[in-house]
């Protein structure tokens, strides 16, 4: 009887054991949608996931300020035919998706309104929740392991992870994408915490 039992168990336990990470499965999700993704891109994916968007917004004018700055130089670009338009226009950040990168197209698009998307956008950095940064350097360690075992063709793989260790040393978290990914893809989006952008953004975009 004792063994009827046990084999099932174990095979469980095999099985558990041969299933991807959810941070394993996310990083594979974005170098197959961003294939020019370095690990300072997925360092900030992850990052902007556990933080949002790094920082409060006391002063929504300025944030509407340069949000209406960066979406003129955006316009621009794409009328120039510098960058194309792009192909995704929102992407959960991470393994969680507690925060959703919404490309700024959807608002030179007309599919939402500048004051909804600023408004969105204010709220998810002010309400949203967060890690702690102990957490989240801790988090973090995991992950750079996963891509040390799983993923070393990633290109400079080494150099960026040196890169992150040196600014989480100095208590820093919030990094640029890297220049393979800036020249790529021509980034442009704001961080929308998941629940505003499911009742709020979506519906607006997906019709």
């Amino acid at each position: 009887m004792r063994h009827h039992i046990f084999v099932p168990v174990f095979l469980l336990f095999l099985f558990l054991g041969c299933q991807p990470s959810s941070e394993k499965t996310a990083i594979e999700s974005q170098l197959r949608d961003y294939p020019e993704s370095r690990v300072l891109d997925i360092y900030k994916s992850f990052c902007q996931d556990n933080l949002g968007p790094g920082h409060l917004i006391p002063n929504p004018q300025s944030a509407k300020n340069y949000l209406m700055s960066e979406l003129e130089t955006f316009r621009e670009d794409l009328d120039s035919a510098r960058y194309d338009a792009p192909r995704i226009m929102y992407y959960p950040a991470g393994d969680k998706g507690n925060y959703v990168r919404v490309d700024l197209s959807v608002v030179l698009d007309g599919l939402v309104g500048e004051e909804a998307f600023l408004d969105a956008f204010v709220r998810s950095a002010n309400e949203g929740k967060r890690l702690t940064e102990e957490q989240w350097v801790a988090k973090w360690k995991r992950i750079e392991k996963i891509i040390l075992r799983d993923f070393p063709g990633i290109p400079d793989a080494k150099e960026d992870l040196e890169t992150i260790n040196s600014y989480l040393d100095k208590g820093e978290l919030i990094i640029h994408h890297s220049e393979a990914f800036s020249k790529a893809y021509n980034p442009h989006y704001r961080i929308i915490a998941r629940d505003i952008f499911e009742k709020e953004i979506k519906p607006r975009i997906t019709g």
